[in-house]
């Protein structure tokens, strides 16, 4: 079994090579080569695939349905009968907690770590609604990283480079996105699956200026580039999925409807999903098959009124 660092970046498309539309066309990207009529080979060694977030679903693609049908393998968006935004209403949070990637590894045994930092305030006064990866955590187990082991250079914050946080009167350091990397590397090689959550890019897009947007992927970018060549590539896999797109094309403030990446390096980059059309449903049960092949833990589609049947034996 290879150790698997994932990346989920929020509202990342393969987008034109236009540098007035996508922010990563504006520098040549040492890690997030990523067009629509882009190459299948990536830089450092990598493969990025082409990846349907429509979910067979009228509408812009959207969070929470897509996030819960990423990490799940069940099409939210079908199930609910649209693409819900946000955070997961009480049906997606009842997938996620039968059926969450986190819950399949832990019941497996693995080690697992979500390697973001959550906020002294988040548990103080917890927040009324929760994203897919917190939700995932509870429900799985999983530890929430606090300030303090960030402190400990132990976990990152959403904003790796620590400036929102400096704003809000946190006595944290600034970090560069190499000074981020060895963090993140130094992390992840401790479990044997990692996610690490990244959202300004879906932020930026909606809000942000062109040039807010572009400083955002470069950063970006310099992580995933720094962590790629910190890691032995011959033992770890790295793995960076999104659930819809969005900065990759700023002639708009919206969601887009086109394909995302999956970009894969190390030796997962030689095990890719068997599906003629990769679908975000299908990277859950692809990274289960691989890390802990089929379980008695098989996934359990909730029914019309979002109740998970009882388990049910493995296929032989």
């Amino acid at each position: 079994m290879t150790p698997i660092l994932m990346f989920f970046i929020d509202g990342l498309g393969l987008g034109p090579g236009d540098p007035m539309r996508n922010p990563l066309a504006t520098f040549d990207p040492q890690a997030l080569k990523c067009f629509e009529k882009g190459p299948l080979q990536v830089p450092l060694g990598g493969v990025c695939l082409a990846t349907d977030a429509t979910l067979d679903t009228e509408g812009l693609p959207q969070s929470a349905t897509g996030q819960t049908t990423l990490f799940t393998g069940v099409n939210a968006a079908r199930l609910v009968g649209r693409h819900l935004p946000g955070f997961p209403n009480t049906r997606l949070r009842q997938i996620i907690g039968t059926s969450s990637l986190f819950g399949r590894l832990t019941d497996a045994g693995l080690r697992v770590s979500f390697a973001n930092t959550y906020t002294d305030t988040f548990f103080e006064s917890p927040p009324r609604w929760k994203s897919v990866t917190t939700v995932m955590c509870e429900s799985a187990g999983v530890r929430q990283w606090r300030v303090n082991d960030m402190q400990a250079q132990d976990s990152l914050f959403m904003d790796f480079t620590n400036r929102l946080l400096i704003e809000r009167g946190v006595s944290v350091p600034l970090l560069s996105p190499d000074d981020a990397a060895s963090r993140l590397t130094r992390h992840c090689r401790r479990f044997d699956f990692c996610l690490y959550e990244y959202f300004l890019t879906d932020m930026t897009a909606h809000r942000g200026s062109f040039e807010e947007a572009v400083a955002v992927v470069r950063d970006l970018d310099a992580l995933v580039a720094g962590v790629l060549r910190r890691l032995d590539l011959s033992r770890h896999s790295v793995v960076l999925v999104s659930d819809h797109g969005n900065i990759e094309d700023l002639s708009t403030r919206a969601h887009t409807r086109g394909q995302v990446p999956t970009m894969l390096w190390g030796p997962i980059a030689k095990r890719q999903p068997p599906a003629a059309r990769l679908s975000l449903q299908h990277i859950t049960p692809w990274v289960v098959e691989i890390m802990v092949g089929r379980t008695k833990t098989e996934f359990r589609i909730p029914n019309s009124e979002g109740v998970p049947p009882p388990p049910t034996e493995p296929r032989q």
